[in-house]
């Protein structure tokens, strides 16, 4: 149970911690961006306003011949180029030095757009390469100025932090994976601590009352051979019969908790195995036990551990039958193992109930537990068998109709 619970545990936490460490390097990639589009943009405002006033303090109008002069264009290093309009017309270009950027540039600010208005465009040189500007207009009366910004690096930049940040997904996993297997240990320490003191003491119960339970087993059977028809020794026996079948339970499970028994394996047909526990089921409670299986399955298992799983299924279907009804038992082969089926026409089982029935000490019906004698520990320790041999136990049930247990032994 503890290893169920540490492992939800782990995966909680290690969601919780991924979940952090990418929230801050997705956020910490946002701010980094945002600031440095802000930078751009105060700088290039900055950059409209000044060049306005110089064009202005230039006395430029529509008759200013057309001035150029070619500035550098790195691909990987942040440009600016100015252009000034008088009217409609081209004063002046402080354009890139590559022909092919300069005349995509040129059309790209005689098109229509916005003043005062960050504007984004892109574009391919000669070379395959893509370049990425940002582009602003300024307006003072008839004089207008479009100033680029090749954003190139930035951009590329921006796409290596992103593979980085793919790549440190892996690590980001490592680190929540490592946190949350220490939290998981952390949280779950004094749990363990507590079960295995509980435990202890199961053990140590059930090892000091299984002498005197047997001493007053034989000492009851004894009366019972001169009283052979007194309903008071026949009650105490009963009750003594199930408290020794609760320490013979404790045990187990102690056995189970402290070192995982060895399966000893061997091969045996399964089918006669469930056909001998059908029979002597048979009759309890005026419920007939019946083997539906169509013929020999063999299996390779644990005979003693299979035997008991059979009686543990039976003997609970058989509780919560009513009377002159009936269980059955198949056995069947499948591709990768076999199935053992126990199905009864009893009161079932609500869905709620259904995750909790293989806890220990668990009972559905609070109300038919007083009637009917258990412990809670059966199907516990049912489906401790199946794990033990890598299978496991589904159940499909419906309320007031009966209960089926699916039992799935794959292939030793």
């Amino acid at each position: 149970m503890t290893d169920k619970v540490r492992r939800r545990l782990v995966y909680k936490y290690t969601a919780i911690i991924a979940v952090m460490l990418l929230f801050f390097a997705v956020g910490g990639f946002a701010m980094c961006k945002y600031a440095v589009q802000k930078v751009i943009a105060d700088t290039m405002y900055d950059a409209v306003a000044a060049e306005i006033r110089e064009a202005e303090d230039a006395g430029v109008n529509e008759n200013t011949p057309l001035k150029e002069m070619s500035a550098a264009s790195d691909i990987g290093s942040i440009y600016s180029y100015a252009y000034w309009f008088a009217g409609d017309r081209l004063v002046f270009a402080e354009h890139p030095k590559d022909p092919a950027v300069d005349a995509v540039c040129r059309q790209k600010i005689a098109e229509p757009f916005a003043d005062n208005k960050l504007q984004y465009f892109s574009l391919d040189d000669n070379r395959g390469r893509r370049w990425q500007f940002y582009m602003l207009a300024g307006r003072d009366g008839d004089r207008r100025v479009v100033i680029l910004v090749n954003v190139t690096p930035f951009k590329l930049l921006s796409l290596r932090y992103i593979y980085l940040l793919l790549g440190a997904l892996l690590l980001m996993l490592t680190v929540a994976w490592t946190g949350g297997n220490f939290l998981a240990d952390r949280t779950i320490a004094p749990l363990i601590r507590t079960l295995e003191n509980q435990k202890r003491f199961a053990a140590d119960a059930s090892h000091e009352l299984r002498t005197p339970l047997a001493v007053l087993l034989s000492s009851l059977e004894l009366l019972e051979l001169q009283y052979p028809k007194q309903p008071l020794v026949a009650g105490m026996k009963e009750e003594v019969l199930g408290m020794s079948t609760l320490i013979g339970n404790l045990l187990e499970l102690a056995r189970t908790d402290n070192r995982q028994p060895l399966i000893r394996r061997e091969t045996f047909d399964l089918s006669m195995l469930a056909d001998w526990a059908a029979a002597g089921m048979t009759g309890r409670r005026n419920v007939r036990v019946i083997n539906g299986s169509a013929g020999a399955v063999p299996v390779s298992a644990d005979r003693e551990m299979i035997r008991r799983l059979l009686l543990i299924l039976l003997d609970n279907a058989v509780k919560y039958s009513p009377e002159n009804s009936q269980v059955t038992v198949r056995v069947l082969k499948e591709d990768k193992g076999c199935r053992i089926e126990v199905e009864d026409q009893g009161i079932g089982i609500d869905e709620k109930d259904i995750p909790h029935i293989f806890e220990r000490f668990y009972r559905a019906d609070k109300t038919r537990s007083r009637q009917t004698a258990g412990t809670g520990l059966g199907l516990s320790i049912a489906m401790e068998i199946a794990e033990r041999h890598g299978g496991g136990i589904e159940v499909k049930s419906t309320p007031g109709k009966g209960s089926l247990f699916v039992v799935r032994l794959p292939d030793g």
